[in-house]
């Protein structure tokens, strides 16, 4: 797990220069939050997904998908890409008392992953400007 960990954080911070980075540490994923935390400092919020912040994450999606701000590429042909839609296609979405809003895939329809993923990138982009260019 040791030299996972150190490719990760080599991939976040020095190669894909990471500014922002959503990790879910929620049950087992708050071991590696914690390690991502600890090697790159505030770039990296961890998440605890729990009824009512998963709510708001879905709000969250919808609203990005809404006003344009999440948008797909068009398919590479990639085994991931196709996943990525099926979880996609196949995602449920529900009230629960509170007007809290859930979301997922049953899992006898398979895993949520990208989905999940896609979720913590638009928590990583929330408040995120894009830097404008400065000429003479």
């Amino acid at each position: 797990h040791s030299s996972q960990y150190k490719k990760l954080v080599q991939l976040l911070g020095k190669y894909w220069k990471c500014r922002k980075i959503a990790v879910d540490a929620t049950g087992i994923g708050q071991p590696v939050a914690s390690f991502l935390k600890n090697s790159l400092g505030s770039r990296v919020e961890p998440f605890t997904f729990t009824t009512r912040s998963k709510s708001e994450l879905a709000f969250e999606i919808l609203a990005a998908v809404n006003s344009g701000r999440v948008k797909m590429y068009r398919s590479d042909g990639t085994r991931e890409y196709k996943r990525f839609w099926e979880e996609a296609q196949k995602a449920k979405a529900y009230y629960q008392a509170g007007q809290n809003l859930n979301f997922y895939v049953d899992r006898s329809d398979g895993h949520d992953d990208f989905l999940m993923s896609l979720a913590l990138t638009v928590k990583a982009s929330l408040g995120y400007h894009h830097r404008l260019a400065r000429g003479n």
